[in-house]
């Protein structure tokens, strides 16, 4: 998929739009996906929200590996 694309053709379908509760809409859409944060991006998707969850247990399982701040930022 072609992001800048995709991005030009919304900006030409918006732009014929006379309805203000139309664009009212795709305004509060938006701003809404603006506010997602990251979290709320991976449990939106199944396939990652499933990964996550995987993770979370392994660690729970002894599994995991504790990383410090300082290793991290090197």
């Amino acid at each position: 998929m072609n992001i800048q694309a995709e991005k030009i053709e919304l900006i030409k379908l918006i732009a014929d739009i006379e309805s203000e509760k139309v664009l009212k809409k795709i305004r509060g859409i938006l701003k809404s996906e603006k506010k997602m944060d990251e979290t709320d991006r991976i449990l939106a998707n199944p396939a990652m929200a499933k990964r996550l969850e995987e993770s979370r247990l392994q660690f729970q399982e002894g599994k995991g590996m504790k990383i410090s701040l300082d290793d991290i930022w090197k």
